[in-house]
Protein backbone atom coordinates (compact mmCIF):
# COMPACT_ATOMS: atom_id res chain seq x y z
CA UNK A 1 0.00 0.00 0.00
CA UNK A 2 1.07 3.55 -0.66
CA UNK A 3 1.50 5.50 2.57
CA UNK A 4 2.55 8.95 1.32
CA UNK A 5 3.58 10.95 -1.71
CA UNK A 6 5.65 8.73 -3.99
CA UNK A 7 6.72 10.79 -7.01
CA UNK A 8 6.58 14.50 -7.68
CA UNK A 9 6.71 15.84 -11.23
CA UNK A 10 7.16 19.49 -12.24
CA UNK A 11 5.81 20.46 -15.67
CA UNK A 12 6.72 23.60 -17.64
CA UNK A 13 5.30 24.58 -21.01
CA UNK A 14 8.72 24.55 -22.67
CA UNK A 15 10.47 21.74 -20.83
CA UNK A 16 9.93 18.89 -18.38
CA UNK A 17 11.67 18.19 -15.09
CA UNK A 18 11.25 15.28 -12.68
CA UNK A 19 12.04 15.34 -8.98
CA UNK A 20 11.71 12.23 -6.79
CA UNK A 21 10.67 12.55 -3.17
CA UNK A 22 11.00 10.25 -0.17
CA UNK A 23 8.07 8.42 1.36
CA UNK A 24 6.95 4.98 0.20
CA UNK A 25 5.43 1.70 1.22
CA UNK A 26 7.74 -0.77 2.98
CA UNK A 27 7.46 -4.54 3.23
CA UNK A 28 9.78 -7.24 4.58
CA UNK A 29 10.15 -10.81 3.31
CA UNK A 30 12.03 -13.49 5.23
CA UNK A 31 13.53 -16.95 4.85
CA UNK A 32 14.31 -18.28 8.35
CA UNK A 33 15.84 -21.57 7.19
CA UNK A 34 19.50 -21.93 8.26
CA UNK A 35 22.28 -21.42 5.74
CA UNK A 36 25.18 -23.82 6.38
CA UNK A 37 28.51 -22.23 5.43
CA UNK A 38 30.52 -25.25 4.27
CA UNK A 39 34.31 -25.12 4.59
CA UNK A 40 36.58 -24.60 1.60
CA UNK A 41 38.46 -27.78 0.67
CA UNK A 42 39.91 -27.57 -2.84
CA UNK A 43 37.71 -24.85 -4.31
CA UNK A 44 35.20 -22.19 -3.32
CA UNK A 45 32.66 -23.93 -1.08
CA UNK A 46 28.98 -23.31 -1.76
CA UNK A 47 26.73 -22.93 1.24
CA UNK A 48 23.74 -25.21 1.76
CA UNK A 49 21.36 -24.19 0.28
CA UNK A 50 22.98 -22.36 -2.63
CA UNK A 51 21.30 -20.00 -3.16
CA UNK A 52 18.91 -19.29 -0.31
CA UNK A 53 15.76 -17.84 -1.87
CA UNK A 54 13.16 -15.27 -0.94
CA UNK A 55 10.17 -14.97 -3.27
CA UNK A 56 8.71 -11.48 -3.42
CA UNK A 57 5.06 -11.08 -4.36
CA UNK A 58 2.19 -8.70 -3.74
CA UNK A 59 4.06 -5.65 -5.03
CA UNK A 60 2.90 -5.69 -8.63
CA UNK A 61 3.26 -2.33 -10.34
CA UNK A 62 5.84 -1.12 -7.83
CA UNK A 63 9.47 -0.07 -8.31
CA UNK A 64 12.23 -0.43 -5.71
CA UNK A 65 13.40 2.75 -4.02
CA UNK A 66 15.45 1.12 -1.22
CA UNK A 67 16.67 -2.33 -0.14
CA UNK A 68 18.15 -3.51 3.16
CA UNK A 69 19.20 -7.05 4.07
CA UNK A 70 19.53 -8.67 7.50
CA UNK A 71 21.46 -11.85 8.38
CA UNK A 72 20.33 -13.63 11.54
CA UNK A 73 22.70 -15.71 13.65
CA UNK A 74 26.00 -15.49 11.78
CA UNK A 75 28.61 -17.76 13.37
CA UNK A 76 32.07 -18.37 11.89
CA UNK A 77 35.65 -18.74 13.19
CA UNK A 78 37.05 -16.62 10.32
CA UNK A 79 34.35 -14.34 8.87
CA UNK A 80 36.82 -12.96 6.32
CA UNK A 81 36.43 -16.32 4.52
CA UNK A 82 32.81 -15.49 3.71
CA UNK A 83 31.53 -13.97 0.47
CA UNK A 84 27.84 -13.06 0.20
CA UNK A 85 26.17 -11.93 -3.03
CA UNK A 86 22.54 -10.82 -3.38
CA UNK A 87 20.90 -11.16 -6.80
CA UNK A 88 17.52 -9.70 -7.79
CA UNK A 89 14.97 -11.33 -10.09
CA UNK A 90 16.28 -9.28 -13.04
CA UNK A 91 19.88 -10.53 -12.49
CA UNK A 92 21.27 -7.37 -10.88
CA UNK A 93 23.73 -8.24 -8.09
CA UNK A 94 25.30 -6.67 -5.02
CA UNK A 95 28.28 -7.85 -2.94
CA UNK A 96 26.93 -7.68 0.61
CA UNK A 97 30.17 -8.70 2.33
CA UNK A 98 33.55 -10.12 1.39
CA UNK A 99 36.94 -10.23 3.16
CA UNK A 100 35.66 -8.43 6.27
CA UNK A 101 35.92 -9.12 9.99
CA UNK A 102 39.68 -9.33 10.58
CA UNK A 103 42.26 -11.18 8.55
CA UNK A 104 44.07 -13.26 11.20
CA UNK A 105 44.37 -14.05 14.88
CA UNK A 106 42.30 -15.89 17.47
CA UNK A 107 39.99 -12.98 18.25
CA UNK A 108 38.09 -12.74 14.95
CA UNK A 109 35.59 -15.55 15.60
CA UNK A 110 31.94 -14.47 15.86
CA UNK A 111 28.86 -16.15 17.30
CA UNK A 112 25.19 -15.49 16.57
CA UNK A 113 25.61 -12.01 15.05
CA UNK A 114 22.74 -9.99 13.64
CA UNK A 115 24.04 -7.97 10.70
CA UNK A 116 21.95 -5.52 8.69
CA UNK A 117 23.31 -4.18 5.40
CA UNK A 118 22.05 -0.73 4.47
CA UNK A 119 23.56 1.79 2.05
CA UNK A 120 22.62 4.56 4.48
CA UNK A 121 24.49 3.10 7.45
CA UNK A 122 27.14 5.28 9.06
CA UNK A 123 29.99 2.78 8.66
CA UNK A 124 31.20 -0.02 6.42
CA UNK A 125 31.88 -3.47 7.80
CA UNK A 126 35.39 -3.54 9.34
CA UNK A 127 38.00 -5.15 7.10
CA UNK A 128 40.84 -5.56 9.59
CA UNK A 129 39.00 -5.94 12.90
CA UNK A 130 36.39 -8.22 14.43
CA UNK A 131 32.74 -8.08 13.39
CA UNK A 132 29.99 -7.13 15.82
CA UNK A 133 26.23 -7.05 15.44
CA UNK A 134 24.87 -3.85 13.96
CA UNK A 135 23.92 -2.00 10.78
CA UNK A 136 26.62 -1.43 8.17
CA UNK A 137 27.09 -0.52 4.54
CA UNK A 138 27.62 -3.48 2.20
CA UNK A 139 31.39 -3.93 2.06
CA UNK A 140 33.77 -5.58 -0.39
CA UNK A 141 36.98 -5.79 1.62
CA UNK A 142 39.01 -6.41 -1.53
CA UNK A 143 38.48 -2.73 -2.39
CA UNK A 144 40.01 -1.59 0.90
CA UNK A 145 43.30 0.35 0.43
CA UNK A 146 45.07 -2.30 2.50
CA UNK A 147 44.09 -4.92 -0.10
CA UNK A 148 43.83 -2.71 -3.19
CA UNK A 149 41.83 -4.88 -5.58
CA UNK A 150 39.41 -3.34 -8.06
CA UNK A 151 36.73 -6.03 -7.55
CA UNK A 152 36.34 -9.58 -6.26
CA UNK A 153 39.32 -11.62 -7.56
CA UNK A 154 37.00 -14.47 -8.60
CA UNK A 155 33.42 -15.11 -9.59
CA UNK A 156 31.24 -16.90 -7.09
CA UNK A 157 30.43 -20.29 -8.67
CA UNK A 158 27.23 -21.03 -10.62
CA UNK A 159 24.33 -20.73 -10.19
CA UNK A 160 25.43 -17.20 -9.26
CA UNK A 161 25.23 -15.08 -12.41
CA UNK A 162 28.32 -14.93 -14.61
CA UNK A 163 30.58 -11.92 -14.06
CA UNK A 164 29.45 -11.44 -10.48
CA UNK A 165 32.99 -10.49 -9.40
CA UNK A 166 32.21 -7.07 -10.88
CA UNK A 167 29.06 -6.59 -8.81
CA UNK A 168 29.07 -3.37 -6.76
CA UNK A 169 28.94 -3.34 -2.98
CA UNK A 170 25.88 -1.12 -3.11
CA UNK A 171 22.21 -1.96 -2.69
CA UNK A 172 21.34 1.03 -4.86
CA UNK A 173 22.03 -1.25 -7.83
CA UNK A 174 18.44 -2.49 -7.28
CA UNK A 175 16.83 0.95 -7.42
CA UNK A 176 13.88 1.31 -9.79
CA UNK A 177 13.63 -2.40 -10.66
CA UNK A 178 10.47 -4.51 -10.40
CA UNK A 179 11.04 -6.51 -7.18
CA UNK A 180 8.62 -9.33 -8.04
CA UNK A 181 10.16 -12.80 -8.19
CA UNK A 182 12.98 -14.78 -6.60
CA UNK A 183 15.78 -12.94 -4.79
CA UNK A 184 18.88 -15.12 -4.32
CA UNK A 185 21.45 -15.04 -1.52
CA UNK A 186 24.68 -16.76 -2.58
CA UNK A 187 27.06 -17.59 0.29
CA UNK A 188 30.55 -18.98 -0.35
CA UNK A 189 33.49 -19.89 1.90
CA UNK A 190 36.82 -18.98 0.25
CA UNK A 191 39.45 -20.36 2.69
CA UNK A 192 40.03 -23.59 4.56
CA UNK A 193 39.88 -24.68 8.21
CA UNK A 194 36.61 -23.07 9.32
CA UNK A 195 32.92 -23.58 8.59
CA UNK A 196 29.95 -21.62 9.89
CA UNK A 197 26.25 -20.95 9.77
CA UNK A 198 23.62 -18.25 9.41
CA UNK A 199 21.36 -20.04 11.85
CA UNK A 200 18.09 -18.13 11.39
CA UNK A 201 18.35 -17.19 7.75
CA UNK A 202 17.84 -13.73 6.31
CA UNK A 203 15.31 -11.05 5.47
CA UNK A 204 14.83 -8.58 2.65
CA UNK A 205 13.26 -5.19 3.44
CA UNK A 206 11.94 -3.37 0.38
CA UNK A 207 10.72 0.18 0.05
CA UNK A 208 8.67 0.58 -3.13
CA UNK A 209 6.48 3.01 -4.99
CA UNK A 210 4.67 2.97 -8.33
CA UNK A 211 6.80 4.74 -10.95
CA UNK A 212 5.12 7.88 -12.30
CA UNK A 213 6.25 8.75 -15.83
CA UNK A 214 5.77 11.90 -17.88
CA UNK A 215 5.88 12.65 -21.60
CA UNK A 216 4.94 15.63 -23.72
CA UNK A 217 2.84 14.89 -26.81
CA UNK A 218 1.98 17.97 -28.85
CA UNK A 219 0.02 20.29 -26.51
CA UNK A 220 -0.62 17.60 -23.89
CA UNK A 221 1.23 16.06 -20.98
CA UNK A 222 0.82 12.29 -20.62
CA UNK A 223 1.22 11.06 -17.05
CA UNK A 224 1.30 7.29 -16.56
CA UNK A 225 1.93 4.58 -14.00
CA UNK A 226 1.57 0.77 -14.03
CA UNK A 227 -2.05 -0.34 -14.43
CA UNK A 228 -1.49 -2.97 -11.74
CA UNK A 229 -1.04 -0.17 -9.15
CA UNK A 230 -4.74 0.32 -8.47
CA UNK A 231 -4.54 1.86 -4.99
CA UNK A 232 -3.49 5.38 -6.01
CA UNK A 233 -4.72 8.48 -7.79
CA UNK A 234 -3.23 11.63 -9.28
CA UNK A 235 -3.19 15.10 -7.73
CA UNK A 236 -1.87 18.43 -8.97
CA UNK A 237 -0.80 21.81 -7.59
CA UNK A 238 0.77 25.05 -8.74
CA UNK A 239 3.19 24.74 -5.82
CA UNK A 240 5.23 21.89 -4.36
CA UNK A 241 4.29 22.96 -0.82
CA UNK A 242 3.00 19.95 1.06
CA UNK A 243 0.31 19.28 2.31
CA UNK A 244 -1.58 22.41 1.19
CA UNK A 245 -2.63 23.42 -2.29
CA UNK A 246 -3.18 19.98 -3.84
CA UNK A 247 -6.35 18.88 -5.64
CA UNK A 248 -7.40 15.74 -7.46
CA UNK A 249 -6.88 15.66 -11.22
CA UNK A 250 -10.44 15.43 -12.55
CA UNK A 251 -9.50 14.11 -15.98
CA UNK A 252 -10.45 10.44 -16.02
CA UNK A 253 -7.53 8.03 -16.41
CA UNK A 254 -7.60 5.32 -19.06
CA UNK A 255 -5.66 2.10 -19.44
CA UNK A 256 -3.30 1.73 -22.40
CA UNK A 257 -1.59 -1.64 -22.51
CA UNK A 258 0.05 -2.13 -19.12
CA UNK A 259 -0.22 1.54 -18.04
CA UNK A 260 -2.81 3.85 -16.52
CA UNK A 261 -2.63 7.15 -18.41
CA UNK A 262 -3.93 10.66 -17.76
CA UNK A 263 -3.79 13.15 -20.63
CA UNK A 264 -3.45 16.63 -19.18
CA UNK A 265 -3.36 19.87 -21.22
CA UNK A 266 -0.01 21.62 -21.23
CA UNK A 267 -0.38 24.88 -19.30
CA UNK A 268 1.84 27.99 -19.48
CA UNK A 269 2.53 28.01 -15.72
CA UNK A 270 4.40 25.33 -13.74
CA UNK A 271 2.38 22.40 -12.46
CA UNK A 272 3.30 19.70 -9.97
CA UNK A 273 1.82 16.19 -10.01
CA UNK A 274 1.92 13.41 -7.44
CA UNK A 275 0.50 9.92 -6.87
CA UNK A 276 -1.11 9.36 -3.50
CA UNK A 277 -2.85 6.42 -1.86
CA UNK A 278 -6.61 6.00 -2.18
Amino acid sequence: MLSAVKTLLLVFASSLFAQFQTGAASVTFSNAAPIIINDYVTSLAKASPYPSLINVSGVSGQAVTKVTVSLYGLTHAFPSDINILLTAPNGASCVLMSLVGGQSGPNVAVTNLLLTLDDNAANSLPVNSRLNSGTFKPTNGYLDPSVAHTNLPYDLPPSAPAGNSNAPASLSTFKNIDPTGAWSLFVVDAASEAAGIISNGWSLALTTSPPLSIARVSTNILLSWPASATNCHLQTSASATYPTGWSNVLIAPHVVGQSTVVTNPLLPEPRFFKLISN
